[in-house]
């Protein structure tokens, strides 16, 4: 009787704690939305469409009539190609370039200003594997930081999968070939201390119990090394996957950019936003440096370090899906 008391009192407390959002579909009403990344290397384009609603079927909403200029370093392009609101300029952008937008559209004026960072200057990049009780991919480098100069980081790693996949439950083979974001650690007590790190270390039970901080980005300032060749290192944990079919590969890359105060603070803004704790509480507003629009317009400059192909070979793991999938026939 008393479990069963528990399990109404739970059912309460969680029925009290539902929310019921009331939205009505027949407004029409949408925001003009201005996106852009200039980035170092690549040609100049932006996207400029109207904001579409969450349960609209269409990818695209284009504003009719947009007149755009982009003006580099005091210098005007006009696009010139248009797809999916994407509108593309005969330009390819350079460190330290100085861009401005200007878009009118009948009555409506938007503007906005950014910079192209220099790039992040890496060297004696090492990447080793570590087989101890937990496999570990480590990739170490020397941060060549810009002397007097403010430089905003974001580290980040990607993970490619690519092979094939037994589903025991469903007697099923997949093919699968994706890239997600991968979680990382990072040591580095320049790197992750308070003064320069704008990340929280995701699981922070975790990071207290063994000092190790994880992320799945890491944005920092350079505030602890100005100027300084500054050596760092990069831990991935190898997971093993027992469904994996030999050979199966897993490639690693590491992201390193540069990027504007106005996208460092966007990106902090959206990590929050996008954070699991927005589950119960209410949404977090994220940065905008556009006038008259939505959107964020924010200069970056990326460089991208190959950490190598992991190729699963374990012939007992083969030997396993082939004897499981003769026993199914």
């Amino acid at each position: 009787m008393k479990k069963i008391l528990l399990l109404l009192i739970c059912a309460l407390a969680i029925a009290s704690c539902e929310r019921v959002i009331e939205f009505d579909t027949t407004v029409s009403e949408s925001e003009l939305v201005l996106n852009a990344v200039p980035s170092a290397d690549k040609q100049m384009f932006v996207y400029f469409a109207y904001s579409r609603f969450f349960l609209d079927n269409g990818n695209n909403h284009p504003v009719d009539n947009a007149d755009m200029v982009v003006s580099v370093n005091g210098r005007d392009y006009r696009p010139d190609s248009i797809h999916n609101c994407n509108y593309f300029f005969n330009y390819v952008l350079q460190e330290d370039d100085s861009v401005a937008i200007r878009v009118t559209s009948g009555d409506r004026t938007v503007t906005a200003h950014t910079y192209v960072p220099r790039k992040p200057q890496l060297s004696n990049i090492q990447t080793y594997r570590v087989d101890t009780v937990f496999n570990v991919l480590a990739v170490s480098f020397n941060i060549e930081d810009h002397p007097n100069y403010k430089d905003y980081y974001r580290f980040s790693i990607s993970h490619r999968d690519s092979g094939v996949v037994y589903h025991p439950y469903f007697d099923k083979y997949d093919t699968i070939d994706t890239v997600y974001t991968d979680y990382f650690f990072c040591l580095d007590p320049k790197l992750v201390n308070s003064a320069a790190a704008s990340t929280d270390a995701i699981g922070d039970y975790f990071a207290s119990a063994t000092g190790y901080n994880i992320y799945n980005q890491m944005l920092i300032k350079d505030s602890l090394i100005d100027g300084q060749s500054h050596n760092t290192a990069l831990l991935v944990l190898l997971l093993k996957d027992t469904n994996e079919v030999p050979p199966f590969i897993h490639q690693y890359t590491l992201s390193v950019e540069t990027v504007t105060p106005d996208r460092f603070r966007y990106l902090q803004d959206l990590s929050t936003a996008t954070s699991m704790t927005q589950i119960i509480t209410e949404p977090a507003p994220v940065y905008s440096n556009v006038a008259g629009a939505l959107g964020i317009f924010a200069g970056n400059a990326k460089v991208t370090i190959p950490l190598g192909t992991l190729v699963t070979t374990d012939e007992n793991a083969a030997a396993k899906h082939k004897a499981t999938k003769r026993r199914r026939r």
